[in-house]
């Protein structure tokens, strides 16, 4: 079950940011042999086809090491949740969020044991609570922490259990509310960097000591039509 629960979180985790990144990086596709122009004011106006709706997120990847059995394993992880910092249409110092983790690691192969099994891997949930230590008009820091519930496996051992963790980040953002009949605009873009280091109970044969070092990003609430 420990096992199941963390790959489920890794799949749903890693579905996320696909999602999240083409909803960002795929440009707006017009046929504009279907479109019906509409005309107001002595102008012709388009209709978009959607609606489109982006939630509230605060998402990271970064590059993540734990000590196993076998020495350090090293690899990726992810977070991806709904926080109250990206919602605020105006800066705010307290940061409250729920969301799902995961990352996968490799570590040293055994060579004298055939068909090795040497992926470790934990994912799961967690609730965050943050609060700024510095802000300007377009830049601030934050100091977090997490408390998690997580499945782990490590060369073929599973086990469920809890964490926390420990946070630091530094974040470029811009925040407003926008209202137009085409949709609502309301929330936070940011950009930033952030260091992780948590104590987890994982499976047996990987250490509980983890740290994380990536990027964060923090999308707003849209709904445009």
């Amino acid at each position: 079950m420990p096992n199941r629960f963390a790959y489920m979180a890794l799949a749903a985790t890693a579905a996320s940011f696909l999602d999240v990144s083409s909803a960002l990086a795929s440009p707006e596709v017009r046929d504009h042999r279907t479109d019906t122009p509409s005309v107001e004011s002595g102008r012709a106006y388009r209709r978009r086809p959607g609606p489109r709706i982006m939630l509230p997120l605060k998402f990271d990847l970064g590059a993540t090491g734990a000590d196993t059995m076998r020495g350090m394993a090293s690899g990726i992880a992810g977070s991806i949740g709904i926080h109250w910092a990206s919602l605020a249409p105006r800066p705010t110092d307290l940061d409250i969020g729920v969301g799902l983790f995961g990352a996968i690691l490799g570590a040293k192969e055994d060579t004298s044991v055939m068909n090795d099994n040497n992926t470790v891997a934990y994912g799961g949930a967690y609730l965050e609570l943050g609060h700024t230590l510095s802000r300007g008009d377009w830049w601030r820091t934050w100091a977090s922490g997490r408390g998690e519930y997580l499945g782990s496996t490590a060369f073929g051992t599973d086990h469920g259990g809890f964490g926390a963790s420990a946070r630091l980040s530094a974040e470029l953002f811009a925040s407003g509310i926008g209202i137009e009949p085409r949709g609502i605009f309301l929330g936070t873009y940011a950009v930033g960097v952030y260091v992780e280091a948590g104590l987890r109970d994982t499976a047996a044969g990987m250490g509980d000591f983890h740290a994380t070092a990536g990027l964060q990003f923090r999308t707003p609430t849209v709904f445009a039509f």
